[in-house]
Formats: C-alpha cells, sequence, structure tokens
C-alpha cells in the first residue's frame, strides 16, 4: 500500500527519468528528497426588370452622417438610450420629420435662435440686432465683460462716448444702420473718438450703412484683425489703410472701388481681400509681397470686360495673346484659389503661386499649360474644361495633391500614363472628348468616386477599372463599348444605374452604347446588382481550371460559426435547424426507449455484445469540436472545403497544423455584443494568431446575429467601428514591426563596433525577418460583412457572392486556377483506397509510381492535394515532411481525442462504461488517473485506450500512433520500462503540457541557482518577444524537448531537465507579469566551471527550431559574450541527431 502510495505521489510531480542502464529508455524516477526543490508540476426594393428610363435619387447620406442626425423618436426602449446615439427612423430623406413630430410642434409659435450667452473666453454676447433702436441702450453701456456686441439692424446715428466702457469687447457688429451716414470728410460723430480706448476690439463690421466716406477714425484702429466695410459706396480705399498692421481680413465687396492703393503691403499679416462686385481695372505692384495673402476674392472677368467680338475671335484662333490678366495675380505665394473661368486667356504665364490649391481654368482658349502649375504640390482642384486640349504632358502625374481633374469639353485624344500617379484623385471628368481609350494605370486611381467618360470615342472598359474599388458614379453613355468587363461586380461601392443626384449624373450609365454583354434587358436598370449578378456568373463560367478553394472559419467560441456555415451551405436558418433538430432528437430518444426495453428483457449473458459494439459509451458533445469538415459547392458551381474551427481554448495549441495561408479564413463575431471594450477578444486575437502563423492570408470579417441589434443603424454604425479598429489594430502591429526595425539596425551598427560574428548573424536575421513581415502583412477583405441565421437569412446571401468572387480572384489566390493534370485526381484516388492513419514517404513514391506521375512532380501534385484539403501535407515540418495524412478526418478526430473542450461530461465513470470494460479502472483508479490527466496532462496507457477506444486500435497501430503523435508537438511520449513497475493504471505514457496547470514560482529560480555546484553562477540566455509570444510556442518547446533531456520537471511555465553534461531551467514570462516584452528564459549548469556548450547548442537548437515554425514571430535572443564567442547559440533552422 506505501508503494502504491509513493507510486503515485512520484507520478503527480512529472518528473521523468531515463534509465542510464537501458539506453534510449526513459523510466520515472523516484521523488525528489528535498521539500525545497521546485514543486511542480436588407433587405432592399427589387427594381422593374422593365427598360426603365433614368429615374432621380433621393439624396441619402453616408452610414456615419445618417446615424449621427437621427432623432430620438427612433428608440425602441431605455437600454438603447444608454448604449447608443439617438436615431431618426429614414435616413434616406434628409431634413423630414416624421408625423409624429409635426403633430407635436403644431400651433408652437416660432421663436428666433439666440446666439450663445458667452464667448469661448468667457465674455458676454450681447445680440440688438433689428431692434429698431435710434440709441444704444443705457444698461448696455453699464455693463461689463461685454465681448460681442451686435447692433446691426437698427437706426442708430451714432455711439456715444460712454462705449469706453467696454473695455474688453472683442466684435462689435454695426451693419445696416443707414444713419450712420457719412457724408463730410471730418465728420467722426458716428464713431466716436472714444472708440480708440478699446484695445481689444478685433472685428468691426459697418457693412451696409450707405456710407459714402469711411470714418478716418478707423484706420487708427490699429488693432483690428477684421474689418467690413462692404456694400458701401465708398468709391476709393484710402492710403490710410496701410496703418491696420494687424489686419488679417477685408471685405470691400459691392464698394465701387477700381484698384488698391499701394499701402496695403504694410498690413504685411492680411490673408484675405474681398473685391468682389466691382469694376477692378488694376492691382497694386506691391501686392504680391503680402507674404501671408490666401484669398483674393475678385471677378478676373472685369479684365476682358469690354472686348470686342473680333479680339475674341483673334484669341480663339491664336492669332493675339491675352495679357490683360496683371502678372501680379501669379505671383501671388500663398494664394490658395484662382478663379479665371471664362477671362477668354489663350495662354497662362509662369505662375509662382506655390500655395495654390485651387485652380480654374475652364471656358477659355488655352491648348498647353506653363510647366510651373505642374510644380505646384499642393493643388487639389485643376478645371480646364472647355478649352482646347488635345494632349497633356507626363508631367500631370506631379499633382499628387489632385483630388478633382476636369478636363470635359476638350478635343483630348489620349491620357497620359502618368495618370496612375494621382493617388488622391476622387473625381476625373474626360466627358466630350476623343478618347479611344482610358490608360492601363487608371488602376493606380484607387480613390477615385466619379469617373465620367460620356461621349468619347471608346471601345472597350478596360479590366484594370475593376480595381478602383471605391468608384461610386462610372458614366460611359455614348460610346461604342460591346462588352463590359466580367470583374465590373467588384465594384461594390456602384450600387445605383442611371440616376441622378441633384441633376448629376450618378452611378453606372451605359446609354447609347452597342452593348451585347449584358444584354438590354438586364443592363437597363437602375440598380447594379442585375447587372453584376450576370458578369458574376459569367465569369465564374469563363474561368478556367477553377479548383476547389479552401476556407478556414474563426472566431471565439458561441460567436455563431456553425450556425452561419448552415446557412451557406444548406440555405437553412436558425429557427429551422433548432425543429429539425427537435425531431431528430425525438426520434432518438424513441429509439432509445425501444432499445432499452430490449435490453431490459434480455438476460445478462448479452453484456459482452454490448461492451463490444460500445453502445453505452456517452458522445463528448454534439457542440462544434476542434474542426468540423465540410464540402461546399455553391449554386455557380464554385466548391469549398470548410474548416469550422472550435473557438475553445482548449484547441488553440493544435490551430498551427490546420492554418494555411493559401486558405481564406471567415473570422467570425458576434455583431450585436461587439465594441471598443471587446475587440481585442472577438478580432483582434485572431487577427494576431493568423498574423503570426500565416502573414499574408486574406480575412474576409463576418458579424452574426445582427438580429439582436437595436436596428439597421446600429448594424451599420457597428460595422464601421469594426473597420476603424481593424485598421488601427493592423497600423499598430505594423509600427510595432517599424519600431523594432529601427532598433534591430541600431544594433547592428553598435555590434560592429566590437564584431562577434554569431551575434551579428542573429541581427541579420532578424532584420530579413522584420522586412519580410513588414511587407506581407494579413490581407483584410474591404467591407464587413453583416449576417443573421434567423429566418430569410438576412446577408447570407450577398456573403456567398462575395466568397465566390474572392475564390476566382488571382490576385489573392493564384494557385485557384492552375491547370492540374488528370494523373493527379487519378493519385488523390489511390492515396484516398489506402488504409491507415497515415502514409509513409516510401509508400506515397511507390502509389505516384503507380499513378505515372513523375518523381520531380510528386511534390506539386501533393501540394495540391493539400491546398484543395483532400490531404494533410507539412511540407515546411522537417518532422513531418515525409509523412502524409491522406485521410485529414482521422487526423482530425485522432487530435480531437486529446484536447478537448468538455472532457469533464466524458469523464464520467458511472454512464461511461467504457472505462470499466476497456480500461479495466476502478472508481478509484479512475478517479486518480483522471485528476492526474486534468491537472498535470499525463495520460496512463489505460485512460489514453479509453480516449481513442473509438478508433479500435490493435496493438501495433496502437504503438504506431505512439510514436507518431510526438511529431505533432503537441505531446510527448514516455518509453515504458521493459519489465511493469507495480500497477500501470496511473503510470503515465503520454503528456500533454497543454493542460498542466501547476505553475512555478519564483522560488524556483532560486532554487535552481542554490543547486551544486553552488559557487557557480548559472549561464543565462533570454528569448525576446516584441509582439508577444502566442498560446502554445512554450508548450511546443517543452514537447520538443523529450527526446533530448535524460531527466525533467514539467510545470505549465516552466521545464527543469538535465543533459549529459548540464542542467537547466526553461522559465516563460509575460510582459503582464512586469517585462517589457513576453519572454523565455533559459539557465543552465554545468557540473564544472567551463561552458556547457554541448547542451546550449542542443536545447537552443530546440528552441530555434520551434520557433522558426512560426513564420510571424518575432524575437531576438540576449545573452552573455562568452556564449556567442563558443558559437553554443544556436539560431537557425536545423536538425538535431538524436540518440537510438
Amino acid at each position: 500500500m506505501k508503494d502504491k502510495e509513493k507510486g503515485a505521489g512520484m507520478l503527480k510531480k512529472a518528473r521523468f527519468e531515463r534509465n542510464p542502464e537501458h539506453k534510449g529508455s526513459k523510466s520515472p524516477s523516484p521523488t525528489r528528497a528535498s521539500s525545497k526543490s521546485p514543486k511542480r508540476a436588407g433587405s432592399g426594393k427589387m427594381s422593374d426588370s422593365r427598360p426603365q428610363s433614368a429615374k432621380s435619387k433621393s439624396p441619402s447620406p453616408s452610414r456615419k452622417s445618417s446615424a449621427k442626425s437621427r432623432s430620438s423618436s427612433g428608440k425602441r426602449g431605455s437600454s438603447s438610450h444608454e448604449r447608443k446615439k439617438s436615431k431618426s427612423p429614414s435616413p434616406s430623406r434628409k431634413g423630414t420629420t416624421s408625423a409624429s413630430s409635426r403633430g407635436r410642434s403644431a400651433g408652437k409659435k416660432k421663436v428666433r435662435v439666440k446666439s450663445p450667452s458667452r464667448t469661448q473666453s468667457g465674455l458676454k454676447i450681447r445680440d440688438l440686432s433689428d431692434q429698431g433702436l435710434t440709441a444704444v441702450p443705457p444698461n448696455l453701456l453699464v455693463e461689463k465683460d461685454l465681448g460681442i456686441v451686435n447692433l446691426s439692424g437698427n437706426n442708430l446715428k451714432n455711439l456715444p462716448p460712454e462705449i469706453t466702457r467696454w473695455d474688453k469687447l472683442e466684435k462689435l457688429d454695426l451693419s445696416k444702420n443707414y444713419g450712420l451716414r457719412r457724408t463730410k470728410a471730418n465728420d467722426n460723430t458716428s464713431l466716436p473718438q472714444e472708440i480708440l480706448t478699446l484695445v481689444n476690439l478685433r472685428e468691426l463690421i459697418i457693412s451696409e450703412c450707405n456710407l459714402q466716406r469711411l470714418p478716418p477714425i478707423i484706420w487708427q484702429m490699429t488693432n483690428l484683425q477684421v474689418l467690413d466695410v462692404s456694400r458701401n459706396k465708398i468709391n476709393i480705399l484710402v492710403p490710410e489703410v496701410g496703418n491696420l498692421s494687424n489686419l488679417k481680413k477685408i471685405n470691400l465687396k459691392h464698394t465701387n472701388i477700381t484698384s488698391l492703393p499701394p499701402e496695403i503691403v504694410y498690413c504685411q499679416d492680411l490673408e484675405e481681400i474681398l473685391l468682389w462686385g466691382n469694376k477692378i481695372t488694376t492691382l497694386p505692384e506691391t501686392l504680391p509681397e503680402l507674404l501671408k495673402l490666401k484669398t483674393l476674392g475678385l471677378n478676373y472677368r472685369d479684365f476682358c470686360g469690354q472686348m470686342d467680338a473680333m479680339r475674341e475671335k483673334f484669341l480663339n484662333t491664336g492669332q493675339v495673346k491675352s495679357d490683360y490678366i496683371p502678372q501680379i495675380v501669379f505671383d501671388l505665394p500663398a494664394l490658395e484659389s484662382l478663379d479665371l473661368e471664362g477671362t477668354k486667356i489663350n495662354n497662362m504665364p509662369e505662375t509662382t503661386n506655390h500655395g495654390l490649391r485651387e485652380l480654374n481654368l475652364s471656358r477659355n482658349f488655352l491648348s498647353a499649360l506653363p510647366r510651373s502649375v505642374y510644380n505646384l504640390n499642393h493643388l487639389t482642384l485643376l478645371n480646364l474644361s472647355d478649352n482646347q486640349f488635345s494632349t497633356l504632358p507626363d508631367e500631370l502625374g506631379n499633382l499628387r495633391s489632385l483630388t478633382k481633374l476636369r478636363l470635359a469639353n476638350n478635343q483630348i485624344h489620349f491620357l497620359p500614363l502618368t495618370i496612375g500617379n494621382l493617388k488622391n484623385l476622387k473625381e476625373l471628368d474626360v466627358s466630350f472628348n476623343k478618347l479611344k481609350r482610358l490608360p492601363i494605370n487608371i488602376k493606380g486611381l484607387r480613390n477615385l468616386k466619379c469617373l465620367h467618360a460620356e461621349k468619347n470615342d471608346l471601345t472597350a472598359v478596360p479590366d484594370e477599372i475593376c480595381e478602383l474599388v471605391e468608384l461610386e458614379t462610372l458614366n460611359l453613355t455614348e460610346n461604342n463599348i460591346h462588352t463590359l468587363p466580367m470583374r465590373l461586380h467588384r465594384l461594390t461601392k456602384l450600387k445605383d444605374a442611371h440616376v441622378y443626384d441633384r441633376y448629376n449624373k450618378h452611378g453606372l450609365w451605359l446609354y447609347k452604347n452597342p452593348l451585347t454583354t449584358p444584354p438590354m434587358e438586364i443592363w437597363r436598370t437602375d440598380k447594379t446588382e442585375k447587372i453584376f449578378d450576370f458578369l458574376k456568373k459569367l465569369a465564374i463560367i469563363k474561368t478556367e481550371n477553377l479548383q476547389r478553394q479552401k476556407m478556414l472559419v474563426m472566431g471565439e467560441s458561441q460567436c455563431g460559426k456553425s450556425t452561419l456555415i448552415m446557412g451557406l451551405v444548406h440555405g437553412i436558418s436558425l429557427s429551422a435547424a433548432e425543429e429539425e433538430d427537435k425531431g431528430r432528437r425525438s426520434k432518438q430518444e424513441e429509439a432509445d426507449d425501444n432499445k432499452k426495453k430490449n435490453l431490459d428483457s434480455n438476460s445478462e449473458n448479452n453484456l459482452p455484445e454490448i461492451e463490444e459494439k460500445h453502445s453505452e459509451v456517452m458522445p463528448l458533445t454534439s457542440k462544434t469540436e476542434f474542426i468540423e469538415q465540410t464540402i461546399w459547392k455553391t449554386e455557380n458551381m464554385v466548391e469549398f472545403v470548410i474548416n469550422d474551427f472550435g473557438g475553445d481554448d482548449a484547441y488553440r495549441i493544435s490551430y498551427p497544423l490546420f492554418l494555411d495561408a493559401n486558405a481564406l479564413v471567415l473570422l467570425v463575431y458576434d455583431h450585436s455584443q461587439y465594441s471598443k471594450e471587446t475587440h481585442q477578444t472577438s478580432i483582434g486575437q485572431w487577427l494576431d494568431l493568423l498574423s503570426r502563423y500565416t502573414p499574408g492570408v486574406a480575412i474576409k470579417l463576418v458579424g452574426t446575429k445582427t438580429d439582436l441589434s437595436e436596428d439597421f443603424f446600429e448594424v451599420e454604425e457597428t460595422a464601421d467601428l469594426v473597420q476603424e479598429l481593424v485598421k488601427d489594430h493592423l497600423e499598430n502591429h505594423l509600427g510595432k514591426l517599424q519600431m523594432q526595425l529601427g532598433q534591430v539596425e541600431k544594433d547592428l551598427k553598435e555590434a560592429k563596433v566590437d564584431p562577434n560574428q554569431d551575434y551579428i548573424s542573429h541581427l541579420e536575421g532578424h532584420k530579413k525577418k522584420l522586412e519580410y513581415l513588414i511587407s506581407k502583412p494579413v490581407k483584410i477583405i474591404p467591407e464587413v460583412a453583416t449576417v443573421s441565421s434567423q429566418e430569410g437569412l438576412p446577408g447570407v446571401s450577398s456573403l456567398v457572392n462575395s466568397i465566390e468572387l474572392l475564390a476566382i480572384d488571382t490576385e489573392l489566390f493564384p494557385h485557384g486556377q492552375r491547370c492540374i493534370p488528370e494523373l493527379w485526381n487519378k493519385l488523390r484516388a489511390r492515396l484516398k483506397r489506402r488504409s491507415g492513419y497515415y502514409l509513409s514517404w516510401e509508400v506515397v513514391e511507390k502509389v505516384a509510381s503507380n499513378c505515372h506521375v513523375k518523381e520531380d512532380a510528386i511534390e506539386n501534385a501533393l501540394q495540391y492535394l493539400h491546398d484543395i484539403g483532400e490531404v494533410m501535407w507539412f511540407k515546411n515540418n522537417p518532422g513531418l515532411s515525409k509523412i502524409l495524412f491522406h485521410k485529414p478526418r482521422l487526423l482530425v478526430d485522432l487530435i480531437t481525442s486529446l484536447y478537448h473542450h468538455n472532457f469533464n461530461e466524458f469523464f464520467n465513470y458511472d454512464e461511461n462504461k467504457v472505462f470499466m470494460s476497456l480500461g479495466k479502472f476502478n472508481k478509484d483508479t479512475f478517479n486518480e488517473a483522471v485528476e492526474i490527466f486534468v491537472k498535470y496532462g499525463q495520460i496512463s496507457r489505460p485512460l489514453l485506450s479509453c480516449l481513442w477506444f473509438t478508433h479500435r486500435l490493435t496493438d501495433m497501430k496502437f504503438t504506431e500512433l505512439l510514436e507518431l503523435m510526438p511529431y505533432l508537438d503537441i505531446c510527448y511520449t514516455i518509453p515504458q520500462p521493459e519489465v511493469p513497475i507495480g500497477n500501470n493504471i496511473t503510470l503515465p505514457l503520454m503528456v500533454l503540457p497543454w493542460y498542466n496547470k501547476e505553475t512555478a514560482e519564483n522560488d524556483v529560480v532560486e532554487d535552481f541557482e542554490k543547486s551544486p555546484p553552488e559557487t557557480m553562477n548559472p549561464v543565462t540566455i533570454e528569448y525576446l518577444f516584441p509582439l508577444c509570444l502566442p498560446k502554445g510556442v512554450f508548450e511546443r518547446i517543452s514537447a520538443c524537448l523529450q527526446d533530448h533531456v535524460l531527466t525533467r520537471i514539467d510545470w505549465k511555465n516552466a521545464v527543469y531537465a538535465t543533459l549529459d553534461d548540464a542542467s537547466f531551467l526553461l522559465l516563460s514570462s509575460t510582459s503582464e507579469q512586469g517585462n517589457s516584452f513576453d519572454c523565455i528564459k533559459l539557465m543552465f549548469k554545468g557540473q564544472s566551471n567551463d561552458l556547457p556548450t554541448s547542451s546550449i547548442k542542443i536545447v537552443s537548437q530546440v528552441i530555434a527550431n520551434t520557433l522558426h515554425k512560426v513564420e510571424g514571430l518575432v524575437w531576438k535572443i540576449k545573452a552573455s559574450q562568452d556564449a556567442w564567442s563558443n558559437h553554443a547559440i544556436q539560431f537557425q533552422r536545423r536538425n538535431i541527431p538524436t540518440e537510438e
């Protein structure tokens, strides 16, 4: 009895020792003697199919703007008030109110909206406009802390001297006070001398007061920054304006002036001069010295207002040059807008308006522009419409800030290829020209929203236009186009067709083209959905060699993955599935009752037969297990193999085996529960996982359970939030990579001062890895799909369309349309007929030879079969590259029997007879074995036999699988002694480090440092992970160490082990524990003062090999100079010879 208790205690400490008398075999060592040693272990409306004329499109705000404009009447309940902003019931009718709100507002008196009572600085605002005042009210004159006073629209004749009390006044509005009229030159009665005491006055408005002369006192108000004297017929602006040295804006509209005084140059802070409504004939030559002048508002057509018809004809034909626009206009360095529309110019001088943002040259006689125009780096609008251009220079591509380029009504035959450089362009109008084709470089205009190409000579639409995914308007009216590109359906924002938006053509316009594909009955519609469906089906039909595509469905547990797949594959809603499942369960319960009655009537002699069939064995669960595999073929005959990953944490360590960078990933999350707080658990952690294991993989985001959201607006708002946070997440990841790249470049420079070749090689490898990852981020497919599994499956049809289009995208999946030799399919069939869990490379070669597949083609054939989900081949894993899992389902079942989320239900001794019949457990030994498994991840042979009972393994197959499993890096096995020691009911045969729950405390490190020889300090090597260490990597390292250690003790986060010449402690810690980065610390103690080089090489090589299997993992080694100099640390991927 004591021996039994001692043995049990030994097992719980998870310490295993190689038997020195039997080289290569391992057996449990005795328990530790010292107690001080480590403890251990939408429905959209359907458009009419008949031909339709152009319809008017009602203005519809964007998702964000519509959400913000919603009123509180759209709320359903008080709970929504706590979560969301108020919502309006109709986003498509801007400015309208509901009937109920109109009824409530009926009969109410219309009240003028008052201005705010305080300025931003806290001063008072007094608005006494349009009150019929003839004098300033006395109570206003005694008020203190006035900031703004509005006295406009009254009958004031003057201001009293008492205004000196307004010592903090910042703005004074006296407009439309016709009593202020001043006729004499020295008349200052309207504005008293006391106004000069208002030193804080920055803005004076004295417009439309019927003044013929401005009060001279104004020119002494040197603190003014804004002066508005518009609509006063003053005829001339006096030179004294130059005294206003702080002036920034002056409004001189409709003042009858014809020029500006040269002295205006003294107003050096001037940014805006408004001169509209005046007949300006000249401008002062000093004007270009106003270095801050951004706006010069005047009608430049006045300079050509007296032109006769003969001169205009000469200008049109180029017989004379236009020289009436003052050169000064083109020499204002800070000018932001220049509008020369309709000024009849046929040439333009070189310009130095380097700050110009808008240049309108439409309706002129221009055929060329000066080179300086193409160097305006801040230009956002260039309008050259209605001119005489026939070509445009390549320098057009230099205007990289352009957002609007208008070239309509010219004679342009082709666009320069450099137009593709205009990355910020949003609007391009080339209508009414002579274009025969659009350049292929147009694909560079990724932000283009509107493209107008009406009435040209276009015969085709280039495929490159299908890459302009932001396009909302494509006007191809009146050309010679016969077919549309099949990929046009990629323009998902091009939703409308043949509609108007505020009198402008909007959406897709195809009228007056000899279109045959699609036919007229398809393209004559007001929605593009019908057109795109036709083109998409045509694209799929015409896609040659379209192969089955692998799809990985991932997301946290209970987010709706399985019901989504049910809707995709079978078109079954959740309610229908529940009814079907309910009926199935009823039939099953009835069958079970009948079976029980039959069993009761039988004698006990039937028991062996029952045990043989395992009829009373309980299934693990009906919930999604590790991976559920489904073959799905859409209505358009696009085929997928779907791997539905169980979201429970128990499966995380096995995910990397089935992740595939060539697959399409559906990242599923619960849309109704998504928020900024839940982002990391619902989406962020999965993006991190995919970035680490499958850089560059294509990801489609799918939000489920939209029926639980309050309304459509909430669904749209959440979708916008998802896109925003995902973008931030990926940008943050990229920023960290770039920061690490900068740091490693700095480390390289420092390392070369005192060179150590191994360390430098490690840093150079680290640098290459970072550069590779920066160039290969995961690809997030635009547009979040939002779906529901309720009746009608809202959003699922749209998701199917999107998935089909992705499958035929050769940029995302270049391998999906390969021409496959028929022999490869013959090889697939032959391999599938083979029995067993896997095939050795020799068998694969033999089968391939029988199928006449040449030896040099075997790897390509296996990669093809792996891509379509027929086999599992770990080509880049040295331990598994010569093994083929020809029946992936068996591998999944094998892993699922070891890693499962609800073992608690399975481990039921009373209900699950397999433990008694096959495992030969009694209740006590069963509980002991289960406790050891659940707590330490140790599995005895009897318990493993029970876990694998459904596989019906012979002893030979059992041993074969036992040898195979460690190659998966998710477990390790313990060779059993040739002579059994005691009861093997609880003796561990296999260990799963993932299940180990016991954490090593700080005293583990202290004990290791004090272990013999006590005088020797440990050699420490640290592996730092700036972008975090993924879950399961440490456990994989722990499993891979087994082949090389003599004895070991395991914890959840640590491994203590011995080798021939040293002992070591491997310890994992996270940044949450106070470290700068996640870290794996490796500590060695040799048997002498010499560096244990051999042991360091072995362990560091195991770690390096494991880390290299994580393609997107970034790590850096920190170690002593001595360890690097002796070439002890291994950091590249190599095979390790093991003892036989």
